[in-house]
């Protein structure tokens, strides 16, 4: 990284800070959530393309009110130490965002640990309820990219955090990487380095000598 400081670091969700999808924790119906597994199920036989698949899960919650479905903060099964993280971050100066491709209003529950914004996948809201127009978020280094140019930061001062095959291109474009207790090929290589463990300051301690010095 040619010495350059961390100014941001983005965190996927599914399998990173959170144990498993969170999808499966949004308040909707059994048959819901049964059509959403059977979907996924489909993408890992091959049989059904990335994009389509969040498409096609996303369309199930059209006609549903997006504040009565997102998921509660609390019932979460995040990785540990993920508060104290946050905030070892923000008291050195650096910004926290997430990068996902679940939907925004999923997601944005997981504020309340301090992240400071949220880069995702976005469903129309009209009058409170989903609708089926939605933009796919299936790039994360280019949304990642066009953040950090509305915020002025250097894709250079910025690290990722993830664990899935939807990663590695942040992971190419991003000044430091970090694949997190990933089981998927390909993702540890394409990272700067590697981490397993139950504790998110693991990371933290990995970032470490790249982060700003703050009295």
């Amino acid at each position: 990284m040619q010495g350059a400081l961390l100014e941001l670091v983005s965190f996927d969700v599914d399998g990173t800070i959170l144990r498993g999808r969170i999808l499966n924790h949004l308040r909707i119906p059994k048959e819901s959530h049964a059509k959403i597994e059977a979907l996924h199920d489909l993408f890992h036989q091959g049989r059904l393309g990335y994009e389509g698949t969040l498409r096609a899960q996303f369309s199930l919650l059209a006609g549903m009110r997006a504040h009565d479905i997102a998921p509660h903060a609390t019932d979460l099964p995040l990785i540990n130490d993920l508060h104290p993280t946050i905030d070892r971050l923000s008291l050195k100066g650096v910004k926290t965002v997430i990068l996902t491709d679940n939907p925004s209003f999923v997601v944005e529950p997981l504020r309340v640990y301090g992240f400071e914004g949220i880069i995702a996948s976005e469903i129309e809201v009209q009058r409170g309820i989903l609708t089926d127009r939605m933009e796919i978020l299936t790039n994360k280094l280019q949304a990642i990219r066009e953040y950090c140019t509305e915020e002025g930061i250097e894709i250079a001062r910025c690290a990722h955090i993830g664990d899935g095959f939807n990663d590695i291109v942040a992971f190419k474009g991003v000044g430091v990487s970090v694949a997190f207790n990933s089981h998927e090929d390909g993702v540890s290589e394409a990272a700067t380095f590697t981490v397993r463990g139950n504790s998110l300051l693991d990371v933290y301690h990995v970032l470490e000598p790249h982060l700003p010095t703050r009295a």
